[in-house]
């Protein structure tokens, strides 16, 4: 099931450009993001790594983004091939300030094989806030990883990149998703009405949630 609406390539990892330079180098980011996951694993017990995206990850992003199941919470209408996707992993632009999002993999602790996605989009350095979204794979969802995720994300979000609020795009009937972000805190503050649209002609809501770091 997916969970929040942008988790496709094509709406929520766009290439853009933010003009301002970032206030961090990639390898202070980088750094930093280690030293969050060391911190983490004394205090808690970790079930799931979040790491940069990689060429050999493109087979895996191929089954994700072209899984139509998700497409109608996304811009997506056709396929995309493995050419575009591997184009995009050598291509990919680690830096979250210079590219306007940034993708991350998934990964159970102990085990580098992929089982989600977890994006930071719209990702503005002057107001310090972006969108989150999120996708765990059929086989390993119902265990509380999509949560976690996000979690982990939002601590990425506020230590290394100083981010004062993230956001959350829902379609109105994707309860899953609602009872999620609601767990985590989001608080729904808008409504735009009719805004997406299904292969049946119907419109549909799009709610907007955020929460502060």
């Amino acid at each position: 099931m997916n969970w929040n609406i942008p988790t496709n390539l094509l709406s929520a990892s766009r290439f853009r450009t933010v003009c301002s330079s970032p206030p961090h180098s990639l390898k202070d980011n980088l750094i930093s993001f280690h030293t969050l996951h060391t911190i983490r694993t004394m205090s808690e017990k970790q079930r799931l790594n979040i790491r940069a995206l990689e060429p050999g990850d493109a087979d895996f992003m191929y089954e994700v983004e072209n899984d139509s199941s998700a497409w109608r919470y996304s811009d997506t209408v056709a396929p995309l091939s493995r050419r575009i996707l591997r184009d995009y992993a050598l291509n990919y632009d680690a830096d979250p300030f210079s590219a306007g999002q940034i993708r991350l993999i998934v990964t159970e602790e102990g085990n580098n094989t992929p089982v989600g996605i977890v994006d930071l989009y719209e990702l503005s350095q002057r107001h310090l806030r972006a969108f989150v979204g999120i996708y765990i794979c059929s086989d390993y969802r119902r265990h509380g990883y999509a949560a976690e995720a996000i979690s982990m994300m939002e601590k990425y979000a506020f230590h290394t990149l100083h981010l004062h609020q993230l956001g959350a795009k829902i379609e109105e009937s994707n309860t899953h998703a609602i009872r999620l972000f609601e767990s985590l805190g989001y608080e729904c503050r808008g409504r735009l009405k009719e805004w997406l649209s299904a292969p049946d002609g119907c419109y549909s809501d799009m709610l907007i949630y955020t929460k502060s770091l």
